[in-house]
């Protein structure tokens, strides 16, 4: 088999013509488009069929396919064959090449090999990494934030470049450049391990990541997340720090005589580290990213702009209670033309705050609202027969354990479904009970990813039990 590397070219290149430069079993090659330079291209002949991408059929309707690729050798190959050329072409021609976003190719050598390749290419593409569908309620905000300080805006540049480079798991890269924001932020030009050491270690707000981010690895090591040993959680923050330090001057400052260089073609043994000191350093970032756009000026700037445009939103939340009392009817606006399902849940919260506020909670079982501008059902929370009963409450025979949440929610533009369990003492859930279940589970959602979109989310005693506490968005939510 033929497996063929392409790399596509960034910048204006004219090559009159190009043929192939056959070297063994290497093969380069240019593509261009008339007298463009397009791709550059590496190819490997005699690869054994058995790395063929292939793709495994669904054993049942319950199963979904499952495609396997093994290309990540032959990429390494090629991205350091591609280096080694750039390297001596650079003085006639500068080739600024996408190593991050590749296309694979695989092409039979005879015939026979033809019904072993089930895909003919594959492209690596990192462009959606990073993607998490941020609403525009905080992209708005960001831009009534006034002017930070040049400082933030350099360092945080360093955090945007590690994030890109780890998506693309240059994570050489991606460690220099989160540790660049360290140096940029607190070491003040300061250079030298102990200098350093000691002017990290004097910053209170990097301290409490370092230890709260080696304390979510080290949780993390019973649910099989890559193995992280780059310092001993009993370290001392100092301890910590420094090993950091001192990990940056060996991944910067490495001399091709030594024999504890790193291997540019071996960056996978330093993923953990990368991702643990982005972990670190996104903390920060995170936090004053929060502080800027939920500011109350921002808020209320935001809020006015809005209005006074004409992008806004009003909801309209009934409530439905057991006892023949005072019902809530909650008008609420929102600065956005979106329907959306954090828009939704937005709404449901804030719902439930009021029940709760005003004493309601205790007998409410139903939520219902609408958007006024179309008049038709945004979203519902319904509690099922069991809050009609006299008792008002889930009771059985067995201590309950545990309830099964199962939800729904919009991922790249499908519905995808997740189900979790969380823990329940006792053999009786009440109407309030239920209801604090239901943050719970909210809570756990969104403290595992802040932007999932639930379009349903309902609660069972059993795992296929029939609900007892659903949820849902309207149709007319479709993200």
């Amino acid at each position: 088999m033929i497996v063929t590397v392409a790399f596509d070219v960034k910048n204006h290149v004219e090559v009159m013509e190009g043929w192939p430069i056959k070297l063994g079993n290497t093969t380069f090659y240019l593509e261009r488009e008339g007298n463009v330079l397009k791709r550059v291209c590496v190819s490997f002949s005699g690869i054994d069929i058995a790395q063929a991408p292939y793709v495994q059929p669904a054993g049942s309707e319950a199963e979904i396919p499952h495609i396997t690729i093994q290309g990540g050798e032959h990429a390494s190959r090629a991205r350091k064959s591609i280096m080694n050329w750039q390297a001596v072409i650079s003085g006639q021609q500068i080739v600024d090449l996408d190593f991050d976003n590749y296309e694979l190719r695989f092409r039979a050598e005879d015939v026979s090999e033809e019904a072993s390749i089930h895909l003919k290419s594959f492209r690596s593409n990192n462009g959606n990494v990073l993607n998490q569908e941020c609403d525009f309620e905080q992209i708005g905000r960001a831009f009534c934030v006034g002017q930070i300080s040049d400082d933030r805006i350099e360092s945080t540049s360093h955090f945007r470049e590690g994030r890109l480079a780890y998506a693309a798991k240059r994570y050489v890269d991606a460690y220099n450049n989160m540790y660049l924001f360290l140096e940029t932020r607190f070491c003040d030009g300061k250079t030298g391990n102990e200098k350093q050491t000691d002017l990290l270690s004097k910053q209170l707000e990097l301290c409490q990541a370092i230890e709260n981010t080696a304390m979510a690895f080290a949780a993390q090591k019973s649910t099989g997340a890559p193995a992280f040993n780059l310092f001993n959680p009993d370290d001392t923050t100092r301890e910590k720090i420094r090993t950091l330090v001192l990990l940056r001057g060996k991944l910067r400052h490495h001399s091709l005589k030594s024999p504890q260089r790193w291997d540019p073609n071996k960056q996978n043994e330093y993923e953990s580290a990368a991702r643990y000191l982005g972990a670190v350093v996104g903390e920060i970032v995170t936090k004053e990213s929060l502080d800027d756009i939920y500011v109350p000026a921002v808020l209320q700037s935001f809020r006015e702009i809005s209005v006074a445009t004409g992008h806004e939103t009003k909801i309209k939340v009934r409530t439905h209670r057991l006892n023949r009392e005072r019902m809530l009817e909650l008008d609420m606006s929102y600065p956005t033309m979106v329907l959306s399902s954090k828009l939704c849940l937005s709404a449901l919260r804030s719902a439930v705050q009021a029940c709760e506020e005003d004493g309601q909670l205790g007998d409410t079982v139903r939520l219902q609202a609408s958007s006024s501008r179309s008049e038709l059902e945004l979203f519902s929370l319904d509690f099922d027969v069991w809050a009609y009963t006299q008792s008002r409450a889930i009771e059985v025979k067995d201590p309950i354990v545990s309830v099964w949440c199962g939800f729904e929610h919009y991922q790249a533009g499908v519905i995808v479904r997740h189900e979790f369990s969380i823990p329940v003492p006792g053999s009786k859930l009440s109407i309030p009970e239920v209801w604090e279940l239901l943050r719970k589970c909210f809570d756990h959602i969104e403290e595992r990813n802040p932007t999932t979109r639930v379009m349903s989310l309902k609660l069972y005693l059993q795992k296929w039990d029939k609900a007892f506490a659903a949820y849902r968005v309207g149709v007319q939510v479709n993200n």
